[in-house]
């Protein structure tokens, strides 16, 4: 007499060497969406930056850079930037990864606010963003996000690069103090 979970398994032995043969060939790989659906996509997805402490990383790092010194109110140790991708066509997401590790005092004046510029191979810029993150970052600790950047339909196929700059200042000050700056680039690929 078999049993029912011998059956079971004997019938998606087929069903499994059909999908392994398929993901193999490329056909069942992972397509491209399109324009339209792209747009809905956008319409639900959260861009702003949600930087999450990694403790096990904190204490890594807490042992292999120097504390904060005396006298200030907070330093970067570490600022890395990168993405998921080299290349993306338009109508896609590409994923900006970043991790910091940052060495803060407990001050409620302090206010941090992360920029990111993006230009184009020759230099010029053509978008700003900005983001108060120092609410993510109430302490001191290594944080690491990733943020979706969408590539719009009509983004022109060419190299760009991202800087993303952390700043600190003062509530209720105008004057900025760059603590970190870190870059990454990528290329926009025609959609075929």
């Amino acid at each position: 007499m078999v049993s029912a979970q011998h059956m079971n398994s004997s019938r998606s032995l087929p069903l499994l060497f059909l999908v392994a043969i398929l993901l193999l060939s490329g056909c069942a790989g992972l397509r491209e969406t399109s324009c339209e659906q792209f747009k809905e996509v956008r319409q639900e997805t959260n861009y702003t930056t949600q930087y999450r402490l990694l403790e096990t990383n904190t204490e890594s790092a807490a042992r292999r850079f120097k504390p904060l010194p005396k006298g200030a109110i907070a330093v970067v140790r570490q600022y890395k930037m990168e993405v998921n991708a080299p290349e993306i066509r338009p109508c896609n997401h590409l994923k900006i990864q970043k991790e910091i590790y940052l060495l803060r005092k407990n001050d409620k004046n302090l206010v941090l606010e992360e920029i990111r510029e993006f230009y184009t191979a020759d230099g010029a810029l053509i978008a700003t963003n900005s983001e108060f993150v120092g609410d993510q970052m109430r302490t001191s600790g290594y944080y690491a996000a990733s943020t979706p950047l969408p590539i719009p339909e009509k983004a022109p196929p060419g190299k760009y690069r991202i800087v993303s700059k952390l700043v600190m200042k003062r509530k209720n000050t105008s004057r900025t103090t760059v603590l970190a700056r870190t870059s990454t680039s990528f290329q926009v690929i025609a959609r075929n």
